[in-house]
């Protein structure tokens, strides 16, 4: 028996007093078409008369010869001292309550291109494409900073959407952490905060490229950034690595023939590599951009995440002709989901991408943005900062040291000098989707996004600093063992 209190009767049936419809046939009627939609079940029984009369503010008599219509049509039944119950109706086909259209009826264009993969799993462990360690997060000073800003009455004009105060205020800090951390001269104009780093590219895309415009790119890079470029209309064109970085006399070659608008790269981590542009690269680079008239969108989204004391300043530091477009993120170090990114760019640029951000995000980050202001101005950051490198370095040698020790000279990797991960490429024959599935069985997840095989390169970036040093041998355990089968 399905209970009757949770249908909302005085919403379900509407009484149309104005119509030559007698009101107990109105009431029959929509009691026939809820049931025969389901929204009133199968063996429901329904309220007494007197209640139901005054739900829906009619005489009780009304009722009692609505619920007769409805016997008499095979919808209802009555049981004496029981009750009147609904009833399947012989021949009755029911629809169901929530049926919605399976397709539409209308066409639209599907894009290929922008599929990404369902990373959803219930593996105990898993691989990543290099992310912290959330258990490493600043919870403490989180929590005392939340709830500070929620009891303060004071504060609640930072959490206006009118009110532009706290985002100058974050803006500020965030210039000034620049500053300070990678020789950035830049002023808050020059700054635009967004979402995510995701977020930040897809902006500067849209507005930059048009249909038909070509775009560099490494010859392996991120899947998304690839969808984003695509789906802006941008040829890509893939540049190989060398020793030193990217192969810029490849590039030079492409620059000579074709036109060039924008190079996306990432000079400080380049993904999915790791590989760290040299110091003569980075000056090659910037005297092509104006040479050949193309914009250098950097992306250094993971620069806080390095090893040594004096990490390789970003390109942006070294421009002063207005051709590079700086992408970054602050809070990474806390956790992936707290941090916001950031994009650097001449004024005039920025004022014009602010217009399209308008369009697509809503600035309510006011709580992230306050607390990240506090821990920025009080220091807090970049102390924490300091404190999990130390951490991730110690994390990095361990799992290098695994790596090593495990498959000896079947693989080849570098040590980075930053970042999160290690490109892994390997010098025997293996089916990386096979090792995946076979790592399935064994409880560790390895996304298909992280995985590089092709005719000449069999490669995976696998990132180490979200285990801990027992987690990270169980893994690689795992991994070594799915490659040896």
């Amino acid at each position: 028996m399905t209970q009757s209190f949770k249908i909302p009767y005085n919403r379900l049936i509407q009484i149309d007093k104005a119509s030559n419809t007698p009101v107990y046939m109105q009431i029959s009627n929509q009691f026939s078409n809820a049931i025969q939609r389901n929204i009133i079940p199968i063996d429901t029984k329904l309220p007494g008369s007197r209640k139901l009369a005054a739900l829906l503010a009619v005489n009780r008599n009304t009722i009692i010869a609505a619920f007769d219509e409805l016997i008499a049509q095979g919808w209802l039944v009555s049981y004496p001292n029981q009750g009147t119950f609904v009833q399947q109706k012989k021949n009755q086909v029911q629809t169901k309550t929530h049926a919605f259209p399976a397709v539409t009826a209308y066409d639209f264009q599907v894009d290929n291109r922008l599929d990404l993969p369902n990373h959803q799993h219930n593996c105990t462990y898993s691989f990543t494409d290099g992310t912290s360690d959330i258990r490493l997060g600043l919870q403490e000073e989180l929590a005392s900073i939340f709830s500070a800003n929620l009891k303060r009455k004071q504060h609640l004009k930072y959490f206006d959407p009118y009110n532009p105060k706290q985002q100058r205020a974050y803006a500020k800090q965030v210039v000034n952490y620049l500053n300070v951390t990678r020789n950035i001269q830049a002023k808050p104009a020059n700054l635009l905060i967004t979402q995510s780093t995701t977020t930040a590219l897809y902006l500067c895309a849209k507005l930059l490229l048009q249909t038909g415009d070509h775009v560099a790119i490494a010859a392996y890079s991120d899947y998304r950034s690839n969808a984003i470029l695509q789906q802006a209309g941008a040829h890509l064109h893939g540049i190989p690595f060398n020793r030193e970085g990217l192969d810029l006399h490849a590039l030079e070659k492409i620059c000579l023939h074709t036109p060039i608008r924008l190079l996306y790269i990432m000079p400080n981590n380049q993904y999915p590599t790791t590989h760290t542009l040299s110091i003569q690269q980075r000056v090659k680079l910037l005297q092509l951009a104006q040479q050949y008239h193309f914009i250098l969108l950097e992306d250094d989204s993971h620069f806080d995440f390095h090893y040594n004391s004096n990490p390789p300043l970003p390109l942006v530091s070294s421009d002063s002709s207005g051709r590079v477009i700086y992408l970054s993120s602050i809070g990474k170090s806390i956790a992936s989901d707290f941090s916001t990114g950031i994009i650097l760019a001449p004024e005039n640029l920025i004022r014009e991408l602010e217009k399209h951000q308008a369009l697509i995000e809503e600035n309510k980050n006011y709580f992230t943005a306050h607390a990240l202001t506090e821990l920025i101005e009080e220091g807090i950051l970049f102390r924490h900062q300091v404190k999990v490198n130390k951490i991730y370095k110690e994390r990095r040698d361990y799992f290098c040291q695994l790596l090593q020790q495990l498959f000896g000279d079947q693989i080849q990797f570098s040590v980075p000098e930053g970042h999160l991960a290690i490109w892994v490429t390997f010098n025997t024959p293996v089916n990386l989707m096979r090792v995946r599935t076979l790592c399935l069985l064994h409880d560790l997840y390895i996304p298909t996004t992280l995985l590089y095989q092709s005719k000449n390169l069999t490669g995976i970036r696998l990132g180490f600093a979200h285990l801990t040093l027992e987690e990270m041998e169980h893994c690689v355990s795992i991994f070594h063992q799915a490659c040896m089968e």
